[in-house]
């Protein structure tokens, strides 16, 4: 070959060329870069080491053949982020098949199923085509600054920030990892402030004219079941004809229903970790008798809502079909009307119109979970204790109830001196 003919191999397996002191060069390409894999005294030496590339896709000194001090782990041929995420996931299933027997709580598959939607969504475009340890904690910032400058609520970046450092530390307990890409990097984010701040409805007269929207009765069930219950929406879709018993005014919460990848998969136990029963009020045990009238034949194991299929409630479906359609209307009709209350308050045309509209829009976000806070927030109005709103919504911890809440607690102390004056002077005049 003559002196500086260059020759590239295909599916990118980079370039040779002489150079002017006779050695040759192979230069690959790594990120859009060409970088230097190394010179060599014969061409053949060079072509040699074009064909390791093109099989590891690993430079000489992360080449464990070549270099004896890169982990054996690595030793599998450049392992991609993307497969060491899969055997991720498959070492998390057998582990757990191992150590969850008969653990307290569920779950374990859509939480798998929520990683591997994460990764095809944001991490596998991002940087599964790298080498693990050619990653940088600028790499994994950036993931998560595109995030956030997509509009993903914090709460949702700190998920995704979870599940990739559980990753990395797992590629590190492995050995294939000297030190994880993201040790140093800290995403802060108060879940408290993001499920709850912003998200609580405190407006009666907006859940009425929500209400009023629903099409049809078994709608109007399941947004109060939602309201007074608590319940997360796996639990109320996971709630059977048995469940209710309306003798007593309870409902039963036992094994949430979630959607795994097409499937509904019934959880053993709610999240908290047990089964509770929530006291219904007369607006909802009149829903249930009304819902369950519609249902005679029905075996008390059977779903108390049923999808078009035969099968229980997809809330995706649901969500997109008829929740969201009503709750757009609603927004906009109490839009209207709120609009209109304020100009005879004698807000400005400009300010009221600002005002609703700037409601309307997070209004138009409400999810079945923004209801289970707000349901919190309405036992706190209502004087219960922390205790009682962690036995009905179900935390595994008084603690959690508390985290999350504190803030609706403001001035409690306040309200609370002055219902113990009120019992003394009512004890005192009688």
């Amino acid at each position: 070959m003559a002196k500086g003919k260059r020759r590239r191999a295909p599916n990118d397996g980079g370039s040779i060329d002489q150079r002017p002191s006779g050695r040759w060069r192979l230069r690959v390409r790594i990120d859009d870069r060409q970088v230097a894999y190394g010179t060599f005294e014969t061409e053949d030496e060079a072509v040699r080491a074009q064909a390791r590339w093109r099989v590891t896709h690993l430079l000489p000194a992360d080449d464990p053949e070549l270099n004896p001090e890169v982990p054996v782990s690595v030793l599998v041929g450049g392992v991609r982020c993307e497969e060491w995420f899969v055997r991720w996931q498959e070492a998390k299933e057998a582990r757990r098949s191992k150590v969850r027997v008969g653990a307290g709580r569920g779950g374990s598959e859509s939480t798998s199923a929520r990683d591997r939607a994460q990764w095809r969504k944001w991490w596998s475009p991002a940087i599964g085509h790298r080498l693990p340890h050619t990653l940088s904690m600028e790499d994994i910032a950036g993931v998560l600054r595109t995030m956030e400058s997509d509009g993903k609520a914090p709460n949702t970046i700190r998920t995704h920030w979870l599940m990739i450092r559980a990753m990395f530390n797992w590629l590190v307990s492995e050995g294939t990892l000297a030190v994880s890409p993201v040790k140093g990097l800290h995403v802060n984010v108060d879940p408290a402030q993001d499920r709850v701040r912003e998200i609580v409805v405190p407006d009666f007269r907006f859940l009425d004219v929500l209400t009023s929207r629903l099409p049809s009765a078994e709608d109007r069930l399941i947004f109060e079941l939602l309201l007074g219950t608590g319940g997360r929406r796996s639990e109320v879709a996971g709630i059977r004809v048995g469940d209710v018993d309306l003798s007593s005014n309870r409902v039963w919460i036992r094994q949430p229903v979630v959607e795994v990848e097409g499937r509904l998969v019934r959880n053993p136990v709610p999240k908290g970790g047990r089964s509770r029963a929530v006291i219904v009020g007369p607006r909802l045990a009149s829903l249930l008798k009304e819902h369950l009238d519609c249902r005679q034949s029905s075996s008390d194991d059977d779903p108390l809502f049923m999808g078009n299929r035969g099968e229980g409630l997809r809330w995706n479906n649901y969500l997109a079909r008829r929740f969201r359609p009503a709750l757009e209307s609603a927004s906009i009709r109490w839009a209207a009307t709120e609009r209109r209350r304020l100009i005879e308050e004698g807000w400005t045309r400009a300010d009221a119109t600002a005002r609703v509209t700037g409601e309307a829009t997070k209004l138009r976000r409400l999810t079945p979970h923004h209801l289970r806070h707000t349901s919190a927030a309405l036992l706190w109005a209502a004087g219960a204790s922390d205790i009682e709103v962690q036995i009905i919504l179900g935390h595994a911890d008084v603690e959690t109830s508390r985290r999350l809440y504190s803030h609706l607690l403001v001035g409690a102390a306040e309200n609370a001196a002055a219902r113990v004056e009120q019992l003394r002077a009512a004890r005192r005049g009688s």
